[in-house]
């Protein structure tokens, strides 16, 4: 397999459209984050908050997942032994101040995932300057697909450092690391094991190896410090509530946030949810099968991957924040293309996908300029239509994965 060092010749100098797509996305996510701060305050730290309630009701030797914040209606969803990550958020004492301490290790996450891609482009012979990290950084940490993430004090930020340390660490064939960093992004939230094809197709036996036992031991490790009952609960209860809950079923409805195939499908056809979930694998197998087909340039290996994260968005319904977990792949990408049309469909897409608006924010929009009864009315008929089926982000995140697509069977391509 070809090496990802550093190539013979002069370094190539990033591109004027790659710093733009990530400028103008840093300018999407600051601008989602201030409208969220005034137009929803209750979203700030409504994360950190979950995550403090249940690191005092561990240390009280409460059930994490019957605690809620007071007032709100949110559970706690991660295995027992993650909580021992939030035991310093209930040692403050005040949301506030672990909204704080979380803002602060998600900058933290941002800047070493920054330096993890940063590394990796240098590795490759592309020519970054300082500005080039800003933008890396300031893209982790308040991008379109960052804002929800920061403002909530969730832990999306240190899912995206495993992912960049994993993806790295494979190409560097530091299986065992790779292995292990997935595994943690998967203890905390289940679905990052879907990256699990991708180690397959690469044939890295001990990073699966690796991943598999870090995933059980973690699990086992909660059950022996807190029992098993708490374990159990886990998974008799959060899991099955989490991953068959009416947010997962596809149901289409104009103001609901989380999108994917699932919900194109329900849209489209009258068909019940096992069917659906077939239909979603079936559609989506074939742009896998071709990622997967060759992976012998860096490339085909970067588009693969940001395929398979991709696929794995829209298999699942799920926010458009996750997407923030593919920024590695997608950072490589941006900097090495070479202009054409595979590049031209990602650099849509991207922009595209930063498009994080639902139904609310357009009928937000339509009160604010003065038009008619009639038209107002008809413009909310027709984006009422539209959000049903699809979210803006969703569009993006098709198009990106046609991106990677193009990647793989562009035979000229040998970045």
């Amino acid at each position: 397999m070809p090496s990802d060092e550093s190539p013979d010749g002069p370094p190539d100098a990033p591109r004027a459209s790659t710093r733009a797509v990530l400028a103008v996305g840093i300018l999407a996510g600051i601008v989602s984050f201030a409208f969220m701060w005034f137009t929803a305050p209750e979203q700030v730290g409504l994360a950190s908050n979950v995550y403090l309630r249940a690191g005092e009701a561990l240390l009280a030797g409460e059930n994490v997942y019957e605690v809620s914040p007071p007032g709100l209606d949110y559970y706690y969803l991660y295995p027992p032994i993650v909580t021992l990550l939030f035991v310093p958020h209930a040692l403050v004492g005040s949301s506030l101040v672990a909204f704080a301490v979380q803002t602060a290790l998600n900058v933290a996450a941002s800047v070493g995932t920054a330096a993890v891609i940063y590394r990796a482009l240098r590795r490759r012979g592309v020519a970054l300057e300082r500005l080039d990290f800003a933008l890396l950084a300031g893209f982790v940490l308040t991008s379109a697909y960052a804002a929800i993430p920061l403002i909530n004090g969730q832990v999306t930020h240190w899912l995206t450092l495993a992912f960049a340390v994993g993806f790295d660490g494979l190409d560097r064939r530091r299986e065992s690391l790779a292995g292990a960093a997935f595994a943690g992004a998967a203890l905390i939230k289940v679905f990052p094991a879907a990256i699990g094809l991708w180690l397959l197709r690469r044939r890295a036996w001990r990073a699966v190896g690796v991943a598999v036992l870090t995933g059980l031991g973690g699990l086992l490790l909660g059950a022996v410090l807190f029992g098993p009952d708490l374990t159990v609960t886990y998974f008799s209860d959060v899991l099955v509530g989490r991953y068959t809950g009416s947010s997962f079923d596809g149901t289409p409805t104009a103001s609901r946030n989380v999108d994917g195939i699932r919900r194109q499908l329900a849209a489209l056809l009258d068909v019940g949810r096992p069917v659906r979930t077939v239909l979603s694998a079936a559609i989506l197998a074939p742009f896998l099968a071709v990622l997967y087909k060759r992976v012998d340039t860096d490339g085909r290996r970067q588009a693969a991957a940001l395929g398979t994260v991709v696929a794995t968005l829209l298999f699942l319904p799920l926010q458009p924040m996750y997407s923030l977990l593919f920024v590695f792949p997608l950072s490589v990408l941006l900097y090495r293309l070479p202009a054409g049309r595979p590049r031209a469909v990602l650099l849509v897409g991207v922009l595209w996908s930063y498009l994080a608006m639902g139904y609310e924010e357009v009928t937000i929009a339509v009160a604010a300029v003065p038009l008619s009864g009639g038209v107002s009315e008809s413009l909310l008929a027709v984006a009422e239509a539209a959000f049903t089926v699809i979210l803006p982000p969703t569009v993006g995140l098709w198009l990106i994965l046609v991106a990677c697509v193009l990647v793989a069977r562009d035979s000229q391509l040998e970045v």
